[in-house]
């Protein structure tokens, strides 16, 4: 509460550990709580679920079977606390050093993460920064990410791990002004090797604030390294494939199951989910859960449809840009721009999964009107790329899309 009162309107400055610029990840607790948790569960239920399954004899008495899943939890609690413990014991607690305090929308979020032992220098590290928005409503809690992006560094002579990310203006700030619709920032670290890989997650401060003259210029050094990636990129291996027809046209095909880690665990969830809207037929019960059951049914049929066999083609030329979408080759829309109405075209944030927010790309045309499509692309700078190129085909260089927009 003091530190609210000394800085009213530096909401950054409200804990220590982001007034210190010092934000810690211990993994000895998170280790040591999995342990009591698998030590509480399998007190209780091996002694309470193995003497009956030893007593009968499932194949003449399955009922008893379910009782099973009780050992089975906990020995995986088990394991997963050793897991734990083992990584714990091979990297210790990390710390985050930022740069400056706090990150900066429309800026950059810059520092070091120093591993506690064990962490050899020059050793390649998977970096992700989320915006999570986490909403509690009653008895059930929501995290949604509202933007996210990853990198790949490599550890420096000393072993630290250096950590620098653009963030774009139109994120949101960390907010936990009411504790039911919190906005947060997560910065995540991961490295495959040893016995066990290294893990680590950090809550960072990110704000909109003014810029000093030495953040712009970071600022401005990190969006050129970000532009030079994006202009280096080369498609390879890419479920999207760009280039030029026969006619002159520039295509850009997006191929249908570009996804399919996502597509097959919706399959799954959607699986379950008829499972159980036939036990809600099959026990009769209530009215409402007959009829609402089986909409999100369609939904989710109608999702995974469209992941599995939709393909979407674009193509520029002729003096417009048309956007076709297709299900099992058969045309199911098709949307058509003229080329001098568009006024830019992005990369913004669409579906997510898990704490990954995947990129889409959007056509802003005429009088603010938008056209999106593409979701589902992983890779932003892959993303970018894409809408880089589609912006040089359609003629849109940097002066001409400002003179459209004031137009």
């Amino acid at each position: 509460m003091d530190l609210k009162r000394a800085h009213p309107q530096e909401p950054w400055l409200w804990r220590a550990e982001w007034a210190a610029g010092e934000i810690h990840s211990s993994a000895r607790p998170i280790a040591i709580a999995v342990c009591a948790l698998a030590l509480f569960w399998n007190a209780i239920a091996l002694p309470s679920a193995v003497p009956i399954l030893l007593a009968h004899n499932l194949r003449y008495e399955p009922k008893f079977a379910g009782l099973a899943i009780f050992p089975i939890i906990g020995f995986g609690l088990i394991a997963w606390a050793l897991h734990l413990l083992l990584r714990w014991n091979a990297y210790g607690d990390s710390r985050f050093e930022m740069k400056s305090v706090p990150g900066k929308i429309g800026g950059t979020l810059e520092g070091s993460i120093h591993v506690g032992r064990g962490f050899e220098p020059m050793r390649p590290v998977n970096l992700k920064l989320v915006c999570v928005n986490d909403i509690s409503t009653g008895n059930s809690n929501t995290a949604t990410p509202l933007w996210s992006d990853e990198s790949q560094v490599t550890a420096s002579g000393d072993g630290s791990i250096p950590v620098s990310f653009l963030i774009p203006p139109e994120c949101k700030p960390s907010d936990n002004t009411n504790f039911r619709d919190r906005i947060f920032w997560r910065l995540y670290a991961q490295s495959p090797g040893g016995v066990v890989s290294y893990k680590a997650s950090f809550e960072v401060p990110v704000f909109q604030i003014d810029e000093t003259t030495a953040q712009a210029v970071e600022a401005v050094d990190l969006r050129a390294r970000r532009n030079q990636r994006v202009n280096e990129f080369r498609p390879h291996g890419s479920a999207i494939r760009f280039g030029l027809r026969t006619d002159g046209q520039t295509e850009i095909h997006f191929r249908a199951f570009r996804n399919p880690s996502i597509t097959l665990g919706l399959l799954a969830f959607l699986a379950l989910w008829l499972a159980i809207t036939y036990l809600i037929f099959k026990q009769h019960a209530p009215l409402i859960f007959r009829i609402m059951w089986p909409v999100f049914d369609a939904i989710l049929v109608v999702w995974v449809i469209s992941l599995m066999f939709v393909t979407t083609t674009v193509l520029i030329g002729d003096g417009q840009l048309q956007v076709t979408r297709r299900l099992l080759g058969l045309p199911v829309s098709t949307r058509r721009v003229p080329s001098g109405e568009v006024l830019d075209v992005r990369s913004i944030a669409g579906m997510t999964a898990g704490t990954t927010v995947y990129r889409r790309i959007q056509v802003r045309y005429r009088h603010g009107e938008e056209l999106n499509f593409g979701d589902g692309i992983k890779d932003p700078i892959e993303a970018d790329w894409l809408a880089t190129k589609m912006a040089e085909t359609l003629g849109l260089t940097p002066a001409a899309a400002a003179k459209k927009t004031v137009a």
